[in-house]
């Protein structure tokens, strides 16, 4: 695991953007401190020194995937089952963001690198609350040390990535339809009444399942609706 660690960037998604050509697949570029952490749809993200800040570089392997997106979903999981067993009950709110007790301790975000058409690379940028003593956060959040867990960055990042990797190799010789049992038990909101933001609409209904390929199907009446992208509330 080649991780190239900084006191503090502006961004490691940012980072590895600017820098794809000499970094390699697998390559993690962390940071202490953020100053302009970045969410979904370019929302700040709270990144003070006391968490976790990491991108992981995807190289190889891309062409087998059907969709890149749910690289997202993968470390959902495994920044999920991570903190399970550090002994938060972490679960996942579709597609990407991790939380404990009703409040988000971990944003994800994905963003594809192209040369001309073809995919050159994904970074996929995780930011952990561990132990921050103040979050700026328009929605509820929480860190792990608030849930009595006191978890060491380097040992965590490890566990992540060991995670990820694992479900990596699943996902490219079987798809998604082979982590899909794990992740519909980490996603707690299935046969509720859900919110969610698609572009610029306000969607409601009742999450009735996560199909194949990672996408939420959304009962609404008698139809049901496959949402591909969206920001749901909690």
């Amino acid at each position: 695991m080649n991780v190239i660690s900084f006191d503090i960037i502006p961004s490691t998604n940012g980072y590895c953007a600017r820098n794809i050509s000499s970094l390699a697949h697998g390559d993690i570029v962390t940071a202490r401190r953020q100053s302009a952490g970045r969410g979904r749809k370019s929302r700040k993200w709270s990144s003070e020194e006391g968490g976790l800040y990491f991108s992981l570089v995807l190289k190889e392997g891309l062409s087998l995937l059907k969709s890149p997106g749910t690289l997202t979903q993968l470390m959902a999981l495994a920044v999920c089952k991570a903190a399970r067993r550090a002994g938060a009950g972490a679960y996942i709110k579709w597609p990407n963001d991790v939380l404990a007790q009703g409040r988000k301790f971990c944003g994800i975000l994905s963003e594809a690198v192209f040369d001309g058409q073809n995919l050159k690379a994904v970074i996929v940028g995780v930011g952990i609350n561990l132990s921050q003593k103040e979050l700026d956060s328009d929605k509820p959040a929480v860190t792990l040390a608030e849930l009595g867990i006191e978890a060491d960055a380097e040992d965590l990042l490890k566990e992540i990535v060991d995670n990820f990797n694992f479900n990596f190799e699943l996902l490219k010789r079987e798809g998604f339809e082979a982590l899909r049992d794990c992740y519909k038990e980490a996603f707690l909101y299935l046969g509720k009444p859900v919110t969610l933001r698609v572009f610029d609409e306000t969607v409601e209904g009742i999450a009735e399942d996560i199909d194949a390929e990672g996408r939420l199907i959304l009962r609404q009446g008698e139809k049901l609706r496959v949402i591909n992208i969206g920001d749901m509330d909690f």
